[in-house]
């Protein structure tokens, strides 16, 4: 038994209530359940409960054992002073209240309907990345799981949004350095997420702008705090050409963002703040995908733009982001994969391709606008909208869910990226940690 099983046999009420009596006899009536406390202090708030004549309200704390009351110190604790009951699987102990007034106790062990506990159970036990997966076939759940996935939809958003509102309130309320921020953390294409974001940190955007159009200095300024112009990898930049003029022509390129990002890193205080190089992915990798290659296009795009934010928050169709992204690579980067690594296959193409597109919108413009629509307090309308334009997302996860389509008598099918997004949510957050009993679809099933 654990405490996580009772919480959903409280909150739903999945017990014996018939002659319901406290450890010492009264008879006990439950009026509200009281509402799920996640945070911390007692487990239910704002209940009501009758005991013989006299009607309570206050918080319940539900535990497995009667003596967890005192391991966990809820005695001594001014958070649980308004506990009105104490409900136990097994073992009840008398307890008190820090005032020393003594809390009423009820036990569940012989009114739980023991199959329940054991369909519980084959939820936590089975392999299945998604537990409740072999039950698809024999029970129609696609109610439940539209349902789950419109409330996944909302969590998704809102959980996004509240990392961009983190970020916000870190920079001073800056609209314009969060967004950027949040661009660059997100060009890593997962992989390298955590390294953009550092290295937004450090190089703010108020610097690039201060040379807007200078695009070498630019270059200079993100290669350089990226770690990537430091003497010590002077030697590991070897040429691949016997050329002795493209040779000279690449040493002459590096030496020159070298010497300018010693001027730049000088007068804006920047030294000793550069990304260790060593925290960039390259390994399994297409060279298109380098961090090298992805800074060149944040370049690109970010050379000529000084109003980030606003771009993002007057857009009203999906076809201005797509003008937005157009952005020409810096000429180097139009051959070049890495210092001194010519690209055997011809020039880059300078554009980012539809699918990197559709991912920074999701996770950049979207959060952005649905953080400042929270932090104004007023709706955001366009933002599900464009989920719902987009194609469905292909991934593994994705995969685990495509049979959900072959249900039977049902037209269910994952078209939309307001979809996928969805059960992206419910996989990270229900799914892969099975909490089945905070999920519509467990519950539906557990009911059966």
């Amino acid at each position: 038994m654990n405490e996580q099983f009772l919480h959903y046999i409280w909150k739903f009420q999945f017990f014996d209530k018939h002659n319901l009596l406290t450890e010492e006899g009264e008879q006990i009536q439950i009026i509200s359940t009281g509402i799920h406390n996640h945070d911390a202090g007692a487990d239910f708030e704002d209940a009501v409960v009758k005991i013989n004549d006299t009607k309570w309200q206050g918080t319940i704390e539900i535990d497995t054992y009667g003596f967890n009351w005192e391991s966990h110190h809820h005695a001594t604790n001014e958070a649980y002073k308004n506990v009105i009951l104490h409900v136990v699987w097994k073992n009840p102990k008398e307890v008190f209240r820090k005032n020393g007034s003594k809390i009423p106790v009820i036990i569940l062990e012989n009114r739980i309907d023991e199959r329940l506990w054991l369909k519980y159970q084959e939820f936590l036990k089975n392999e299945n990345k998604i537990p409740c997966n072999g039950y698809w076939n024999d029970i129609n759940l696609i109610p439940s799981f539209e349902i789950m996935m419109n409330r996944t939809l909302d969590e998704r958003l809102i959980r996004k949004s509240q990392h961009v509102l983190s970020l916000l309130e870190r920079n001073s309320f800056d609209w314009e350095e969060t967004s950027y921020q949040i661009l660059l953390e997100h060009f890593g294409f997962k992989k390298n997420n955590a390294p953009f974001l550092q290295l937004a940190k450090e190089l703010p955007f108020k610097i690039i702008k201060k040379h807007a159009n200078q695009i070498f200095q630019i270059e200079a300024l993100f290669y350089g705090m990226a770690g990537f112009l430091v003497d010590e990898n002077k030697n590991n930049y070897e040429s691949q050409s016997n050329n002795k003029e493209e040779i000279a022509e690449q040493k002459n390129y590096f030496e020159g963002l070298q010497k300018e990002f010693h001027f730049l890193s000088h007068k804006y205080s920047l030294q000793g703040k550069e990304v260790n190089v060593s925290q960039w992915k390259f390994l399994r990798l297409r060279p298109a995908n380098f961090p090298t290659i992805r800074i060149a296009q944040v370049i690109g795009l970010l050379s000529h733009q000084n109003h980030l934010f606003s771009v993002i928050l007057n857009a009203r169709e999906l076809k201005e982001f797509y003008s937005f992204f157009k952005a020409d690579l810096p000429v180097y980067w139009k051959t070049h994969y890495n210092f001194n690594k010519k690209n055997k296959e011809g020039s880059f193409n300078s554009i980012l391709g539809k699918d990197a597109q559709q991912n920074l919108i999701i996770n950049v413009i979207i959060p952005i606008r649905v953080a400042h629509s929270l932090y104004r307090q007023q709706e955001d309308n366009l933002s599900k909208k464009w989920l719902n334009q987009f194609k469905a997302e292909k991934n593994n996860i994705i995969k685990l869910y495509k049979s959900l389509e072959k249900s039977e008598n049902s037209n269910f099918k994952i078209k939309t990226a307001e979809q996928s997004q969805s059960l992206l949510e419910l996989y990270s957050q229900y799914c892969n940690h099975k909490k089945c009993l905070f999920c519509e679809v467990g519950k539906s099933i557990l009911k059966k």
